[in-house]
């Protein structure tokens, strides 16, 4: 059914316009700085929302910004108040597996840490040893969601064609907790019908509990029109396509919490059902579900942890939901 192939990319390195530190139009993100190393990313997944980003360099490519470390020092230099901490990355992931990507990442990265900001990321990839060797120096200061929707590698493959094995994020994981970093397991996008029967739930909680892990994220997928494209043009097996997409038919659109555009939705009493039968099961095996917000306005209000609280930081402000990005606070009376 699934016959995930390599993926081929063209890198090049461009000049970024406009500051590095931006905010987020997601409330997940409400007043934390976010950076992107790259437009287009390596991952190359199928449901990627990115895809339909007027700035997306077209699917293989992609491009990497030059001096961001750099650009982010004299930022920061710039700034009345530096930020508790920054997030990596709102449209692609911090840990392609592109030198390029990396080398930026890891200098960004260090001067972040080494000024005393946090750096908070999602990742599917493959984390090399030196970013955990600089994690572990700076303890309280980094916070890890793990992408895994699924111990099914095919699967993952066919969905996620550049990005890490499941064995390889599971082992992420346990070296990212030996590290000293907080970690918890994004599963998003959850596909009904095709990833949330109760057996694979299990498994997939019981692996990540395994490894330390007591919290999750969870959503199923928001269909874009450029999710849509992906999925019809990247799945051979057309009876699958149409298994996940024709539940949406009858489904809610809306606009993401926060302004960041909008889409389709599962129906709500799918969604509401799906959601409540994740949690009855994450607690069975000793885990928090935090269900997306963002994307479920009307089953949802709580947040998914898109980042957590790193030492020194100010989660009141993450609670207001305010856009302003922490620099900008006033100081605290």
């Amino acid at each position: 059914m699934f016959t995930g192939e390599a993926l081929v990319v063209t890198v090049r390195l461009i000049e970024r316009r406009g500051a590095v530190l931006t905010p987020s139009g997601l409330a997940c993100l409400a007043g934390v700085p976010t950076v992107n190393i790259s437009s287009g990313c390596a991952h190359g997944c199928i449901y990627c929302y990115g895809r339909g980003y007027s700035q997306y360099p077209g699917e293989g490519t992609v491009l990497v910004y030059r001096d961001t470390a750099a650009r982010i020092e004299k930022e920061l230099a710039r700034k009345r108040r530096r930020p508790a901490a920054v997030y990596f990355c709102p449209s692609c992931d911090a840990f392609q597996p592109v030198n390029a990507v990396l080398e930026e990442s890891y200098r960004t990265m260090r001067v972040l840490l080494e000024s005393g900001v946090g750096v908070e990321f999602v990742t599917k990839g493959i984390i090399p040893g030196r970013f955990l060797d600089l994690f572990s120096r700076h303890p309280g200061r980094v916070s890890a969601q793990i992408g895994l929707t699924t111990l099914d590698d095919a699967l993952r493959a066919e969905l996620e064609p550049g990005a890490a094995p499941v064995s390889e994020r599971l082992r992420v994981i346990a070296l990212l907790k030996e590290s000293g970093v907080s970690v918890s397991v994004r599963a998003d996008p959850l596909i009904h019908g095709v990833m949330d029967g109760d057996p694979d739930l299990a498994a997939l909680l019981a692996a990540c509990r395994e490894r330390g892990v007591t919290d999750m994220a969870a959503s199923y997928l928001f269909l874009r029109p450029a999710v849509t494209a992906g999925l019809r043009c990247h799945i051979a097996d057309r009876t699958l396509v149409e298994r996940i997409l024709s539940p949406y038919a009858q489904g809610r659109r809306f606009a993401l919490r926060g302004g960041a555009g909008g889409g389709r939705a599962l129906p709500e009493p799918i969604r509401r059902a799906g959601f409540e039968r994740i949690k009855q099961l994450a607690s069975e095996h000793g885990l928090r579900v935090h269900v997306c917000g963002c994307k479920n306005p009307d089953v949802a209000s709580d947040q998914c942890h898109l980042v957590r609280p790193v030492e020194g930081d100010m989660p009141e402000s993450r609670a207001q939901g305010t856009s302003r990005l922490l620099w900008e606070l006033p100081p605290s009376s």
